[in-house]
């Protein structure tokens, strides 16, 4: 047998055995990771995949309509009345 040498960190990182490289990033480690289950994730649970995918056209639809609504009335004070608890007044400013 011979004897085995085992070689310094930096040897070893320098033949990328077991080392990630240095351009990969956490984001898109969880990237990658979230697109190649994507399709298992559907396949095995198709009602929860149908509810995400229509909550986040929900909440597309409605950020729309905020940033109308704000774009609309940009620097004008409204008043909105809630029975029972008060009146709210609120502003949109340029910022």
């Amino acid at each position: 047998m011979h004897p085995t040498t085992i070689g310094s960190a930096a040897d070893r990182n320098a033949s990328g055995a077991g080392v990630l490289s240095t351009g990969s990033s956490p984001k898109g480690t969880v990237a990658f990771v979230a697109l190649f289950t994507l399709p298992f994730f559907i396949a095995e649970h198709p009602l929860a995949a149908v509810t995400l995918l229509v909550g986040g056209v929900a909440v597309a639809a409605i950020s729309r309509s905020i940033a109308d609504h704000a774009r609309r009335h940009r620097g004008s004070v409204r008043h909105l009345t809630l029975p029972g608890l008060g009146t709210v007044e609120y502003r949109f400013t340029r910022s």
